[in-house]
């Protein structure tokens, strides 16, 4: 089972499974990857703070929503990752695909950075 919060912010849909994304968890958070992606604007983020485990379903899941927001030029970061989590990406090649940042404030700085300051 997977529980998957939303929220927005600096408008910016957040995203935040928890749980493991798996075969039998991978569609419903690709459904709800999509129902983002069809009724969206804006930069989706997913927290990945929650995720202890992802299979290849998972990444399938990930990837499908890359390609689907690219040609809108929809901004899409991952980040919370654990250290577990961020080796599958980092083997599986994703990270040359999708961002991955450390921090929420990290994500939502590369989708809406902050004012300059001058002075």
């Amino acid at each position: 089972m997977i529980d998957i919060a939303e929220t927005t912010e600096r408008g910016a849909t957040i995203v935040a499974p928890t749980g493991k994304i798996d075969t039998l968890t991978a569609k419903a958070f690709e459904a709800e990857l999509k129902k983002h992606i069809d009724g969206g604007t804006g930069a989706l983020l997913v927290d990945m703070s929650g995720v202890d485990y992802v299979s290849s379903f998972g990444l399938r899941s990930l990837l499908i929503a890359a390609k689907q927001l690219a040609p809108a030029g929809r901004k899409y970061v991952l980040f919370g990752l654990s250290p577990h989590v961020h080796d599958v990406l980092r083997v599986s090649g994703f990270l040359k695909i999708i961002p991955v940042v450390a921090t929420r404030e990290q994500a939502l700085d590369l989708v809406d950075p902050p004012p300059l300051s001058i002075g």
